[in-house]
This record gives C-alpha cells, structure tokens and sequence, in this order.
C-alpha cells in the first residue's frame, strides 16, 4: 500500500487493491458500501450499510481484508461495523461502471494500485514439452475436435442476473476465468427451466475461447451413463476412463439421473476423485440439492458439497421483466414496457416459459401484420395458464428465515435482542404482513405475545431499510422468490 497523503488516497488505494482480489460480480455484491474508517499501524476498520452484507463478509472474506490491510508492511487486525445508509458507492470511488466487464474493471483500477499480479495459466496448452510416458490427446481418447454441442446463445453476455441467480452466475463466472482454482466443484441446482443449463454452457464457452487448447468435455448424465453402460458391453472401459479422466474440464448436466443406478455412482465417483487429485474443474448440475437427490451414495453427496452449491431460484418480477425484454431484442424487437410487464406478470414458472410467450407474441404480430400492443399480448396468452402459487403459510416464512439466517424458530420467537436474531425476526413479521392475511395481532400472537406496535415498529422499519438499502432489498426479494415459488406440498 503506498503512503496515502488523505483519507480519499487511502479509500482508493485499498478499494484499488480489493478489486482487484476478488471477482468483479463479488466486489459488486458485497463490497459496494464498503468503506475504510478507523485506520492506524495496529488496526484498519471497514464499515458497511447491510447487516446480512458484513455478517457475509466476515465469515467469507476476513482474510483477503487482511491482505488488503497489511499491504504496505503493517499487519493491521480487522474489524467489520455497520453504519447507516450514505450513498457510499466504491465503483463510483474508483470510476468504476456497475456494468464494466471485469477485466474492463481491473484495467480500471491499475493506475491505482500499480500492475495487477499476474496469474498462472489455467492450463497447459500443447505446446509444452512431454515425456514418453505423458497422455497425450489421441491416448487418452480425447479429441479436441469433438464437438461440445453448445448452444451459441448461452454465454454469460445473454444472461440476465438477479437477485435470483446472482451467486449462481457470479461462481460460475470466476470458475471459467479460473478454472480448477475457485470453487471446485461448483454445484448449481434449481428447478427447470431456470438457466442452470445455460451457465453451465457460458462456462464452456468462455474456457474455450480463453483457451482453444483447454479439454472441455459437457455431456448429460444420462449420456455418461450410456456411454459407461456401452463400454461395459464393448469391453471398452479404458477408453471410457481416458476420456473423462483426462479432461481440463468436466461439466455434467442433470447429476441427478445418477439416482438408483449403483454402478454408474461407482464410477462417476472414481472419475470425480480422478480430476479432483489433478485439480481439474468439475461442473454440475441438478434439479435438486445434492442432500435431496434419492438413493445417491453419501460419499458422492459429500463430494459434491466440497466446493461451492449455488441455488437458482425463480426469477422476480423485475427479472422476469428484463428477460422479456432480453427475449425480444434478441429477435429485434423492442416491447413497450406495458407489454413487458403483461408478459412478465402472465408467466412465473420460469424462464423457458417466458421465451415461450415472447416467441408466441412476436410471431403472431408477424404473421397478422399487427402492431405489438397490449392488446395483442392480452390475445396471444389468453390461452396460457397463469401460474398460481401457492398459498404462504406461518411454517413457510420460518422455514425460510431459519434456513436462511442459521438460527432456530426458538430464537425468533424468544426474547434475544441481539442484532443476529432481531433483524431476521423483523425480517420474518415483515414477510408475514406482506404474504399473508394475517393482522399485526395475529403475527404479535406468533412471536410470543407481542403487542402489535412492536410488529408496526419492526414492519416499517424493513420497509423503510428496503428502500434505503439495495443489498438489503435484494435479499428481500430473494427470500420473497424463494416463498412464493416454492413447490406445492
């Protein structure tokens, strides 16, 4: 760290040097009301505007603050506050657009910090040396000319984040510019339709293009198990095992298959340890979490809970709005915004059903001549099924919240006023007076009790945080998603 004359060179400094420490999507997400305020040689204190955001950051990323600290020879100890809402904007600090690429964002912040470490090369390419004994492609039964039958739409440029995917797209970003090396394996589940598919694709895309040499092999579950099931038949086991085995890249679509079929566990659990030992990426995917995949072995589950799992939710309605709007410009088309959100408000399962009614308007505006009004939306969907969900219960917004916060239904309606177990049972009143019908002395009678002005008190207070803080917001719509687009029991 160089020698700050003020407090704003020291705020850009270190702000600097964390961008360039994490992924642009994480600095974004949880370092964007970070601010440095007490500083001497024994201790740096940073401060953000979101309880859940420094709870997140102390449990994740203390060690890289530490870095950030010590960087000019001093080794600080760290502490995380929390402070109201200012504005405080750390791109906007470092000239940073919300919207630059991430290697547009670390370019950005070099003349701040000096040169970016370099990073070693994901990959070997083939031109290195090799000894007689070193696989070579055509051993190992690994033809880079193999086609990976990719869908040239999914890449992370087509993808529209939200509070729903955002962790799912940000790991998935850092696993393809770093591959082997974060977040390994990285496991995605969510229901259908819901752009798991299309981020395991924009992972083998961006590898590729980084490196045309890399070994990247997608392919279904149900097409591994057909391959194994066919070596066994053909006495072809080795060449089975060279292919997946020596690979730079494995992503599995839909690992979920993998239920009740015992032998092809046995080997997909031998083809995992193989690239794992060898610090090779594995990616995959399921419906489901992996504790909830049926009749899978435990050893493979573990396994597949040694990096990171990220959920796919359904989208909210302002995602659900952008995606409309992504569908249609994709066919060149711009939809008035009533439109938009017609389309967006008639559709909800999820994202495949979206592109369905786009694809039903725009088509029926083309074959009939007709402008592409409101109108013409109401026609065209008349006949789709609005997706009804179900109805939240007092159970549902417990379960949620003591899932999501790790604290038990004992603590929310006990008397702890400490802030881990206050803001989530505040959270919970607030989700309660806005999901269901109860009245403010009903949700009173659920937590313990209490008047209905402490549940006035605590359900404008979120409101009025949501509207304050954007982090806070987007865990709110989170948990919101996550509640009314959960399965019917």
């Amino acid at each position: 760290m160089s020698d700050p004359t003020t407090k704003g060179d020291l705020q850009r400094s270190v702000l600097g040097q964390l961008l360039t420490k994490v992924r642009r999507e994480q600095f974004e997400t949880w370092f964007r009301s970070v601010r440095i305020g007490r500083v001497d040689d024994k201790e740096m204190e940073f401060s953000v505007t979101s309880q859940f955001v420094r709870d997140w950051i102390q449990k994740n990323h203390l060690p890289t603050l530490r870095d950030v600290a010590a960087a000019d020879g001093n080794k600080r100890t760290v502490s995380v506050s929390l402070r109201t809402e200012d504005g405080w904007d750390s791109l906007g600090v470092l000239g940073v657009e919300s919207t630059v690429r991430p290697a547009d964002a670390a370019t950005a912040v070099r003349g701040l910090v000096g040169t970016l470490p370099t990073q070693a090369p994901a990959f070997e390419t083939s031109t290195r040396s090799e000894s007689p004994s070193s696989h070579s492609s055509s051993t190992l039964g690994f033809d880079r000319r193999r086609p990976l039958h990719l869908n040239p739409n999914y890449t992370f440029e087509k993808f529209v984040v939200g509070p729903c995917n955002r962790l799912a797209h940000a790991t998935a970003l850092a696993v393809s510019e770093n591959p082997g090396g974060a977040y390994n394996p990285l496991f995605i589940h969510g229901n259908v339709g819901l752009g798991k598919s299309h981020l395991l694709q924009a992972i083998c895309h961006t590898i590729t293009k980084r490196n045309p040499q890399a070994r990247v092999l997608y392919l279904s579950c149900e097409e591994f198990t057909n391959s194994f099931i066919q070596a066994i038949q053909t006495n072809s086991l080795d060449e089975f095992r060279n292919l997946h085995r020596h690979v730079d890249v494995l992503v599995i679509d839909d690992i979920q298959f993998l239920a009740n079929k015992d032998k092809t566990q046995e080997e997909f659990f031998h083809t995992f340890n193989s690239l794992k030992d060898l610090q090779k990426q594995i990616v995959l995917s399921s419906d489901r979490s992996p504790v909830e995949i049926p009749t899978i072995e435990e050893r493979l589950v573990s396994r597949f809970k040694w990096g990171l799992v990220a959920e796919i939710e359904a989208p909210c309605f302002e995602t659900r709005v952008a995606i409309v709007r992504r569908k249609a410009k994709g066919r060149g088309i711009d939809l008035a915004d009533d439109v938009s959100c017609y389309i967006a408000e008639r559709v909800t399962a999820n994202i495949r059903e979206l592109e369905g009614a786009v694809i039903k308007v725009v088509g029926i505006a083309a074959i009939t001549g007709r402008p592409i009004t409101l109108q013409l939306a109401e026609e065209a969907l008349r006949g789709v099924a609005v997706t009804r969900l179900t109805q939240v219960s007092t159970e549902d917004v417990f379960e949620t919240i003591t899932e999501h916060f790790s604290i038990t239904a004992r603590d929310l309606t006990g008397k702890s006023r400490t802030q881990a177990v206050s803001q989530p049972r505040q959270i919970a009143m607030y989700l309660l007076r806005e999901h269901t019908e109860l009245s403010l002395e009903d949700i009173g009678r659920v937590f313990g009790n209490r008047d209905h002005t402490t549940v006035l008190y605590a359900v404008t207070k979120i409101r009025d945080r949501k509207q304050s803080d954007r982090l806070f917001r987007d865990i709110l719509d989170s948990l919101s998603v996550k509640l009314m687009n959960r399965p019917a029991p």
